[in-house]
C-alpha cells in the first residue's frame, strides 16, 4: 500500500489491505469491530483501536497528531512497533495484554512517557504527560478481540500546574517585597505566553512611590540575569500610558481585563490592590490560562502582604544598625579607608558587628572593629555604647592599653544597667542582667600617618590580614617587594596575640605593623569566616586563597571583592563587618557636589567633575570614563529616586572613585547583562563596563552606587 504523508486516517483505512493481518478481510469484520472503527474515525478525541494478539492499530487523525512523524507508517501495524521505546514499561505493553486476557479496562492519569515522535525540539513534545484509558472490544460471542485506547496529552496543563507549585515554593521562602516580585516575574514569564511581565504595586508597597501612584517593575521573557545581578533589588518606575489605563480598568472591575496585547489581573494584597500585567505574544490570552493567572495572582498577593510586614520590620532594624555605623570614614594623606557591613538576610533584627575610624588631635587615625555576641536590640544597643565609649576613651589617651582597659569597665557596668531578671529558655534567672554572658570582642588600631606604622591590640578578636601590593595597573612604586626578600609575597594573617574579650580585663599584647605603599590591612569580624560546615581555620584559608587574586588598588574594591568571593559559596551565616586600610604613593584627594533632582542639572555636574579631575592631573581617558559613568548614575537618581544626588570624587593613588548617593527609599538599582531587548539596568551595565570595580550599598539615608577607574601615572604618555 502506498502511504501518503498527507493522507487522512479514513483514506488509509479505505486503501489498506487487511487480509494479511489478524483482522482478516475487512468484509468479514464482526459488526462490533466495524462499529468501533467507525466510532474511532468519527470522534474528535484521540482514539485508537488495537486488534488481536498483535494489537494492530487503526486510529483517527487526532491520534495521528500524537504519533508525530511515525504516522502514517504505523497505521495498521502492531502497537509494539509504533511505541517500541516504551512498550516494555509495565503500564504500556503489559497493560494492553491484561485487557486482552482479562477483559478489565484501565485508566491512568498524569502518566509521564518519553516518546520519540520526531517533533521539533522547541515544542518539547517528546517527553510529556498523558491521560490514558483502555477498554476491551468484544465480538458477537463476547470474546475479547481488541482494545479501544484513548490518549489525551496533558503536558501543557501539567507543566503549568508544576510551575504554579514551583511559584508557591519560591514565594514560601521569599522574605521581602522585592523577593516576592522577582519570583512572580520569573515564574509567570516561564508559564504564560508573555513577551513581558509587569508587577504593579501601590505607594504603600512599592519602594519610593508617591501617594496615589502605581509603580511598576518589569521582566522580559528573554531576559537573563546573572546570579550577582539577581541579588540586587529591582528598579521601580511610575506606571504610565496605555498600561495604566488597562490596569485601572481591571482594578475598577475587579477581574481580568484585556486590551490589544495587554492582559491585566488584579493583585489583592491585604487591603491594597496592585496588578499583574502581561504583554502577550498572541492575543487574547488563551482561555485555559485565565485560571492559572488568577491562581498565581492570589498566591503572589498573599506573599506580598507577608513580605510588606517583613520589610517594615527589617527597615527599622537596618535603620538602627546603620545609624550606629559611621556615615563616612576619614581619609588622611596617602592613606585611604573603606568599611563594609553585610547583614544576614534571614531576619529583621539588628546585629552587633561594628567598625569605626576617626582622627585624634595629634593627627593619628584610630581604627576599631568589633563584635557583640548575639543579635537584636540588646546587641545593637551595646554596640552603640561601646563605639561611643571608644571615641571618648581615645580622646583622653589613645594608646591601646588605656582604651581597652576603659572599655573593660564599661562592659562590666552594663550588667548593672540591665534588668535584674532575664528570661532564658523559659526559666527565670535572678541577677546579673547578662549573667556574665555578655561577650564582646574588639580589634583596636592606631595609625601613624607619617610612618605608616599601625599599632594593634586584640581583645579576643580575630587578627587582621596584611595584603601585599598587587596592582591592576603598573606604574606604582610598589608593584612588588622584590627588594625585600623577608616580605611575604601573599596575604597573611598578622602575628597578633589575642587577649581576653572586653569586660574580663587582662593583658592584650601590642603588635606594630608597618604598612608599605600599595599594601592593604584588612580587618573583619568572624562572620566573614564562620560556616556550620567548617572551622574558622578553614575559613581563614579560604579567605587567604581568595586574596591571592584581589588587587590592592583600592580599599573599597578590596571590601567589595572579599564580600562577593566569600559569599559565593552559599552566603553568610552571620553578620559580618570589614575595615580596610590602604596606602598609596600619592596624596588622597576628595571633592563633593550636591546635584538637585532636575534633568538640566546633569550637564553642570559633568562639567564640575571634568574640571575637578583636570585640576588633579587625571588623564583624559579616565576623565571620559568617570564623566560618562557619573552622568548615568546622576540621571538614574533624577529619574528613579527624585532626590538630590550627592556626588563624590576621590583620587587615591592611581585609582579614582566616583560615588553617587540618593536620599530616597527606592532600594538599590540593578543592572542587566542583556543588550537592546533589556528593559532595565543598561545604564549600570555601561558603568560597570567602563570601570575597574563597581558596587552598591544602602545607608540610613538612601542608596549609594560607586565605581572606580584606573588613572595613568603622572607624566605618562
Amino acid at each position: 500500500m502506498e502511504q501518503r504523508p498527507g493522507a487522512s486516517a479514513a483514506e488509509l483505512l479505505r486503501a489498506r489491505d487487511w487480509s494479511t493481518t489478524s483482522l482478516g478481510a475487512r468484509a468479514a469484520w464482526p459488526a462490533a469491530v466495524e462499529h468501533v472503527v467507525a466510532t474511532v474515525l468519527e470522534s474528535p478525541l484521540p482514539l485508537c483501536y488495537q486488534h488481536g494478539p498483535a494489537l494492530e492499530m487503526v486510529y483517527n487523525d487526532a491520534f495521528a497528531e500524537l504519533l508525530g512523524s511515525k504516522h502514517p507508517a504505523v497505521f495498521g501495524r502492531p502497537t509494539r512497533e509504533a511505541v517500541a521505546e516504551v512498550w516494555d514499561l509495565p503500564n504500556v505493553g503489559a497493560a494492553f495484554r491484561r485487557v486482552l486476557e482479562t477483559g478489565e479496562p484501565f485508566l491512568e492519569n498524569g502518566v509521564r512517557l518519553s516518546l520519540r515522535r520526531g517533533r521539533p525540539a522547541p515544542l518539547r513534545l517528546d517527553d510529556g504527560y498523558y491521560t490514558r484509558a483502555a477498554s476491551p472490544v468484544r465480538d458477537d460471542s463476547g470474546a475479547v478481540v481488541g482494545v479501544l485506547h484513548m490518549v489525551l496529552e496533558t503536558t501543557e496543563g501539567v507543566e503549568r500546574v508544576q510551575e504554579l507549585a514551583s511559584l508557591a515554593g519560591s514565594l514560601a521562602v521569599a522574605a521581602t517585597v522585592d523577593d516576592v516580585c522577582k519570583a512572580a516575574l520569573h515564574h509567570i514569564a516561564l508559564t504564560l505566553p508573555a513577551v513581558e511581565v509587569v508587577v504593579c504595586l501601590p505607594d504603600e508597597l512599592a519602594p519610593g512611590a508617591p501617594t496615589g501612584e502605581l509603580r511598576a517593575t518589569r521582566h522580559r521573557a528573554d531576559e537573563r540575569v546573572s546570579p550577582l545581578e539577581e541579588r540586587l533589588p529591582l528598579i521601580w518606575t511610575p506606571l504610565r500610558g496605555p498600561e495604566r489605563e488597562v490596569v485601572q480598568e481591571a482594578l475598577s472591575e475587579g477581574g481580568l481585563a484585556q486590551h490589544d496585547d495587554l492582559a491585566v489581573i488584579p493583585l489583592p494584597t491585604d487591603g491594597h490592590t496592585g496588578a499583574v500585567v502581561l504583554r502577550l505574544e498572541q492575543h487574547p490570552l488563551p482561555a485555559d490560562a485565565h485560571t492559572l493567572l488568577a491562581s498565581a495572582a492570589a498566591l503572589v498577593g498573599q506573599a506580598l502582604a507577608r513580605a510588606h510586614l517583613f520589610d517594615r520590620e527589617r527597615s527599622t532594624a537596618e535603620l538602627l544598625q546603620r545609624a550606629l555605623l559611621p556615615q563616612g570614614l576619614p581619609q588622611s594623606g596617602s592613606f585611604a579607608l573603606a568599611g563594609r557591613y553585610e547583614p544576614v538576610a534571614t531576619g529583621a533584627v539588628a546585629g552587633g558587628d561594628f567598625y569605626d575610624a576617626f582622627t585624634i588631635s595629634d593627627g593619628r587615625l584610630v581604627l576599631v572593629i568589633g563584635d557583640v555576641m548575639g543579635r537584636g536590640v540588646a546587641a545593637a544597643t551595646v554596640m552603640g555604647q561601646i563605639r561611643a565609649a571608644t571615641r571618648g576613651a581615645a580622646i583622653s589617651d589613645p594608646e591601646p592599653e588605656s582604651v581597652l582597659s576603659a572599655l573593660d569597665e564599661l562592659v562590666l557596668g552594663l550588667d548593672d544597667l540591665w534588668p535584674d531578671a532575664v528570661r532564658t529558655g523559659g526559666a527565670q534567672r535572678q541577677g546579673g542582667g547578662f549573667g556574665g554572658e555578655l561577650f564582646v570582642t574588639m580589634l583596636y588600631g592606631l595609625l601613624d600617618t607619617h610612618t605608616g606604622e599601625v599599632t594593634l591590640a586584640s581583645a579576643g578578636h580575630c587578627p587582621p590580614v596584611l595584603m601585599p601590593s598587587r596592582r591592576t595597573q603598573p606604574g606604582d612604586a610598589a608593584d612588588d617587594h622584590s627588594d625585600d626578600p623577608d616580605r611575604p609575597d601573599r596575604a597573611h594573617i598578622v602575628d597578633l596575640v589575642s587577649g581576653p574579650p572586653l569586660g574580663l580585663g587582662g593583658v592584650r599584647p601590642v603588635q606594630t605593623v608597618k604598612l608599605d605603599v600599595g599594601e592593604v590591612l584588612l580587618a573583619f569580624t568572624d562572620g566573614l569566616l564562620e560556616r556550620r560546615s567548617g572551622t574558622l581555620a578553614e575559613g581563614e584559608e579560604r579567605l587567604l586563597d581568595l586574596l591571592d587574586s584581589v588587587p590592592t588598588d583600592s580599599p573599597r574594591g578590596v571590601c567589595q571583592r572579599v564580600v562577593e568571593g566569600m559569599a559565593a559559596s552559599g552566603g553568610f551565616e552571620d553578620d559580618c563587618a570589614l575595615l580596610a586600610l590602604g596606602r598609596s604613593s600619592l596624596e588622597h584627594r576628595r571633592a563633593s557636589l550636591v546635584v538637585p533632582p532636575l534633568p538640566d542639572a546633569v550637564r553642570p555636574a559633568r562639567d564640575w567633575a571634568r574640571a575637578q579631575m583636570a585640576a588633579w592631573g587625571v588623564d583624559e581617558e579616565a576623565q571620559f570614563a568617570v564623566v560618562t559613568g557619573l552622568s548615568e548614575l546622576v540621571t538614574n537618581v533624577v529619574l528613579h529616586a527624585s532626590t538630590d544626588a550627592h556626588v563624590s570624587l576621590e583620587l587615591d593613588g592611581l585609582r579614582l572613585t566616583c560615588s553617587v548617593s540618593d536620599t530616597g527609599s527606592r532600594g538599590l538599582p540593578t543592572s542587566s547583562s542583556q543588550g537592546a531587548t533589556a528593559t532595565r539596568g543598561r545604564g549600570l551595565q555601561l558603568v560597570s563596563s567602563l570601570s575597574s570595580a563597581f558596587g552598591a550599598h544602602r545607608s540610613t539615608t538612601g542608596s549609594t552606587v560607586w565605581f572606580e577607574v584606573d588613572v595613568a601615572p603622572p607624566g605618562a604618555g
